[in-house]
C-alpha cells in the first residue's frame, strides 16, 4: 500500500520490469498459496487477499491497463521514498531494526508491510517478538495495530494473540491507553467469532475467560445467558437454568433470550 494506491507489483512479488511470463508464474504461486480452500480457518482474509491478486494481474497483464497504472504510480513511488524506512529494510537480518521497520509501517498507513515483515522474522527466528526491542509503548501501540490488522484480515487467533499481549501487559500499569479498547475486541471476537464454532463447553470456558477480565453488569447477564445456551447444547440443563437465573438477575429485561426461556420451559 502506497498512501493510498496498492503496488499491484509488490502484490506480486515482481519487480516494475517484470515481463508476462514472470507475472503468470508469479500469479500462480500466489494464488496456490492465498486459495480460500487451503485457508479454511481464515476464509475471508484469503478471498480478500485473492481480489487483490486478481485485480494486479488483470492489470498488468493488460499492456494498456498497465502503462495507465505506471503512469499513476510512478509520483506516489517518488512521494513515499523515506530514508528512514529505506535504511531499516536494508538491515533484513537485524530483529533490532525489523521490529522498528514494523512500528514504521503500522503507524504509517502499511499495516500489510509491517505483518509481512513480521511472518518473515518468525520464520527466520520462532521466538522473534518486538518486545524485545521496543520500549514499553511503541510495544504497546506495535501489539495493538498488529491485532487491529490480523483482525481486519479475519485471522482471530493472530488477533485475540495481539490483544491479550495488549491486555496483560496494560492491567496492571497506573497509565492504560489501550485496555478498555482491548477487553471491547477480546470480547466481540470470542463471543461473534470464536464460541459459536466450538463444542458447547469449550464455548461456556471463552464465556468466563470473557467475563474474568471485568464486565459491565448488562455485558456479564449476556455472558451467563450464553453459557445457559452452551450447556443446553451439552444437555447439561441443570447449569443452563442456573446460568439463565442469574443472566435475569443481573439484567430483568434481557434480550434475545426468548428462546432459550423457551427450551429449559423457564418463565421469565
Amino acid at each position: 500500500m502506497i498512501s493510498g494506491m496498492i503496488n499491484y507489483y509488490e502484490v506480486l512479488e515482481i519487480q516494475p520490469e517484470a515481463d508476462s511470463d514472470e507475472i503468470k508464474r508469479s500469479f500462480r504461486r500466489l494464488a496456490k498459496k492465498y486459495h480460500p480452500d487451503h485457508n479454511s480457518s481464515r476464509t475471508k482474509w484469503a478471498e480478500a487477499k485473492m481480489r487483490v491478486i486478481l485485480k494486479a494481474y488483470d492489470t498488468l497483464m493488460n499492456e494498456q491497463e498497465r502503462g495507465e497504472y505506471d503512469r499513476k504510480l510512478r509520483p506516489f513511488l517518488k512521494a513515499f521514498q523515506d530514508p528512514y524506512r529505506e535504511n531499516l529494510a536494508k538491515r533484513a537480518d537485524d530483529p533490532a531494526a525489523q521490529s522498528r521497520l514494523i512500528l514504521y509501517n503500522l503507524l504509517n498507513d502499511a499495516p500489510q508491510v509491517a505483518i509481512e515483515i513480521y511472518e518473515r522474522m518468525k520464520k527466520k527466528d520462532e521466538n522473534f517478538e518486538v518486545w524485545q526491542f521496543l520500549d514499553q509503548k511503541d510495544y504497546l501501540d506495535c501489539q495493538f495495530l498488529m491485532g487491529e490488522e490480523y483482525e481486519r484480515q479475519g485471522n482471530w487467533k493472530a488477533a485475540l494473540r495481539f490483544y491479550e499481549n495488549v491486555y496483560n501487559a496494560e492491567r496492571n500499569l497506573p497509565m492504560r491507553f489501550f485496555l478498555e479498547e482491548v477487553k471491547d475486541r477480546i470480547r466481540d471476537i470470542y463471543c461473534k467469532k470464536v464460541a459459536r464454532r466450538c463444542k458447547p463447553i469449550e464455548s461456556v470456558k471463552i464465556y468466563e475467560k470473557v467475563m474474568s477480565m471485568g464486565v459491565s453488569k448488562k455485558t456479564e447477564a449476556y455472558l451467563h445467558k450464553k453459557i445457559a445456551e452452551s450447556y443446553f447444547k451439552g444437555n447439561i440443563e441443570k447449569k443452563a437454568r442456573m446460568h439463565l437465573k442469574k443472566a435475569f438477575e443481573l439484567e430483568p429485561k434481557l434480550k434475545g433470550a426468548q428462546k432459550i426461556c423457551e427450551k429449559l420451559e423457564v418463565d421469565r
